[in-house]
């Protein structure tokens, strides 16, 4: 959690009438970090088993085709198929692709709100 976010809801939290005073463009900065942090803890393994090795790309935890596609319930062609667009996406080399735990999890946050 940015410690911008972590201010405002300790600040929220001490004075709750000052969520009637926050700008339309906090707000959803807000709700859609929330939604985040709820999106991330409601589905923490994404389909790994808790004994597998965790593969890392810049200290994220990386899928593969088959553990994203569960978790967003899409089929592997349409992954492979959006790769290029979808912003959690890894190329690791020509015929290696991984998708990001984390960005899934923003990218559903945002999806939903």
């Amino acid at each position: 959690m940015s410690t911008e976010l972590e201010g405002l809801l300790r600040a929220l939290l001490s004075e709750p009438s000052r969520l009637n005073r926050l700008a339309p463009e906090q707000e959803r900065g807000l709700l859609a970090s929330l939604r985040a942090i709820e999106t991330a803890e409601r589905t923490p393994d994404l389909g790994r088993a808790s004994n597998e090795p965790v593969a890392a790309w810049g200290g994220e935890d990386l899928l593969t085709i088959d553990e994203a596609a569960a978790a967003l319930r899409v089929s592997q062609r349409w992954l492979y198929r959006h790769a290029r667009t979808l912003p959690f996406s890894r190329k690791l080399s020509r015929k290696v692709l991984r998708f990001s735990r984390a960005g899934i999890a923003r990218w559903l946050a945002t999806k939903r709100a």
